[in-house]
């Protein structure tokens, strides 16, 4: 049981997380001190965009019931999961939690499961099921993929988030009419669309203290245009009547004997895209707010993803939509240099209030469907533009690039000839789902191609340290890896080389192998084993005993590595490296 338990202290430790440099043009850092006036006015921005995602909800009540009030009900279960996410994401203290400000709202991951419910007759309490037991698993994968950016890597999660503004940009035409499921809105309709569109893209580009805000205005013209040339919804007037000030949502409590095989089968595999864009995002804050990145830091990503994970389960309890990252709010955030965990903290209660009032909620709901299609118009293209972001942080090589190609390729065909792929394939039958499966499965199966292997035997002589440092350069070179990784390889040779030389050693063979995100090497000598490397170091110890001397020559070799691990053979003596590339 303890070593359980020191397993799982290491796996989602804070103590691991790599110290961030604050990039000089960041307005508000991680830990930045905005005053309550602007965290207000920037929590506000948040709560904007995030409202575009209401549609996600909105449009899986309607696919399950016909009723406003349900729609309503479900929508606020909704909002109150996404502010359970929000605040989970933000934790900086305790195993859960990535400790970055990430506003919370509601996937696209899942619409389709959702959908599949409707059209199998189940209800709210059915999605709530689902969900859970979805979440369940999430949460559990979180613990089993223990090398989580060799399976979901930025290519992956890139294709996903680019996916994810294609499924907002599918739903907008449905919005419109134009796809099947939708009511056509008419000439008026496109003019309200275009019209808000226009707005929301003026504002946003007019460089005032109004731009932060250029979807909410844009959204509010439109409805005032949608109301002048009568775009109205049916019985609106009563509907929002009805719905009172201040209400708490019952709950739609899980019913698990509701749950279908097809539906299920929708929810599990749509977990690919929701991690896969659970870790895009957090990766997208981590390398904005660290001026010193190279590469995701694993122990934020894990704990993010647990978070994920818990506020999935909690939303399925309560009968609400699954929770996610608002990809648009981040990109948002980073475009204005304002990330300091304080505004998000301030979006929570903003999201709990507007849970709790129905007849916002109920606005919402009503809003005219050309002004939803032109909000999420708006969004997909800030999400699209995170996702090329994401893909392209590290060199494309080929199998890279095949695997960014088939996952969009097959979201794509999805939402091109989706009705084809409804009879075939319902459960995955939309271009998110689909295309983060093939994604994935591009990445995982292509895996072991990449995997390379170099050996070379060295005599330690007075050039040895400058022979290894030549000999990694070149296998560097032919493997593409990072200039940093490269660096930290060759310093580590030289250093442990002179080390072993210095031992009277006469030579030691030296071993690379590349994965897709690693890079270990390896040393085997006769001989003894070094010491292990110093926990602690101190100038004095330069020129305190000869083991002392080691133990600070090893750690100086060692202290780029992600790990160092020696074991001794029937030759002698072997060592271990690892490097993240």
């Amino acid at each position: 049981m303890k070593l359980y338990g020191d397993w799982l202290e290491k796996f989602l430790s804070r103590n691991k997380d790599k110290r961030m440099q604050h990039p000089a043009g960041l307005v508000y850092g991680l830990d930045g001190q905005a005053s309550f006036s602007a965290s207000f006015g920037l929590a506000l921005q948040h709560l904007a965009v995030q409202s575009v995602y209401f549609v996600l909800p909105a449009a899986a009540g309607a696919a399950v019931s016909n009723d406003p009030a349900e729609i309503t009900r479900f929508l606020c279960l909704s909002i109150l999961a996404a502010a359970l996410w929000q605040t989970l994401q933000v934790l900086t203290r305790g195993p859960i939690g990535s400790g970055y400000p990430i506003p919370g709202t509601h996937t696209a991951a899942m619409l389709g499961a959702y959908m599949l419910t409707g059209h199998a007759g189940g209800g709210f309490a059915a999605i709530g099921a689902m969900v859970c037991v979805a979440g369940v698993a999430s949460t559990a994968l979180t613990f089993l993929m223990q090398r989580l950016r060799a399976l979901i890597p930025n290519e992956v999660a890139g294709v996903v988030v680019i996916l994810i503004g294609v499924a907002l940009v599918g739903l907008a035409t449905q919005q419109l009419g134009l796809q099947t499921g939708g009511t056509p809105t008419g000439e008026q309709g496109v003019i309200v669309m275009f019209s808000s569109l226009t707005v929301m893209v003026v504002v946003a580009l007019s460089r005032t203290k109004a731009s932060p805000f250029s979807v909410l205005i844009g959204s509010v013209s439109g409805v005032i245009l949608a109301l002048l040339l009568g775009e109205v919804p049916p019985n609106a007037a009563a509907v929002l009547a009805q719905s009172p000030w201040v209400a708490l949502p019952r709950p739609y409590l899980p019913d698990f004997t509701a749950i279908s095989p097809a539906p299920m089968a929708a929810f599990l595999l749509a977990l690919v895209a929701m991690k896969a864009t659970a870790a895009g995002s957090i990766v997208v804050v981590q390398r904005a707010a660290d001026a010193g990145w190279t590469r995701p830091d694993a122990p934020p990503l894990r704990r993010g993803l647990l978070a994920n994970g818990l506020a999935i389960i909690g939303a399925g309890l309560i009968g609400g939509a699954a929770p996610g990252p608002a990809t648009a709010a981040v990109g948002l955030s980073i475009a204005t240099g304002t990330l300091a965990r304080r505004i998000v903290w301030c979006g929570v209660p903003l999201l709990v209030v507007l849970a709790l009032c129905p007849k916002l909620v109920s606005l919402f709901v009503l809003t005219p469907a050309a002004v939803k299609a032109a909000m999420l118009f708006y969004v997909a293209g800030f999400i699209m533009a995170q996702g090329c972001q994401l893909t392209t942080v590290r060199l494309l090589d080929t199998r890279r690039t095949l695997v960014i190609a088939f996952g969009l390729s097959a979201g794509l065909m999805v939402a091109v000839a989706p009705l084809a792929f409804l009879k075939v394939l319902p459960a995955i039958a939309s271009p998110l789902s689909f295309g983060a499966v093939v994604a994935f499965l591009a990445n995982l199966l292509t895996l072991p191609l990449v995997a390379q292997k170099a050996e070379q035997s060295l005599p330690l002589d007075a050039f040895a340290g400058r022979a290894a440092s030549d000999w990694f350069a070149l296998i560097a070179g032919a493997w593409g890896l990072k200039p940093q990784t490269t660096r930290s390889v060759e310093h580590a040779l030289s250093e442990l080389s002179e080390l072993l030389m210095g031992r009277g050693i006469s030579s030691v063979t030296l071993t690379a192998r590349r994965a897709e995100d690693r890079v270990e090497v390896g040393l085997s000598w006769e001989g003894e084993a070094l010491p292990e490397r110093a926990a602690t170091v101190r100038p004095e110890d330069l020129i305190g005993p000869l083991e002392v001397q080691e133990r600070f020559a090893v750690w100086m070799a060692t202290r780029e590595a992600q790990s160092f691990t020696q074991r001794r053979t029937a030759q002698g003596a072997e060592a271990r490296l690892i490097f993240e590339d």
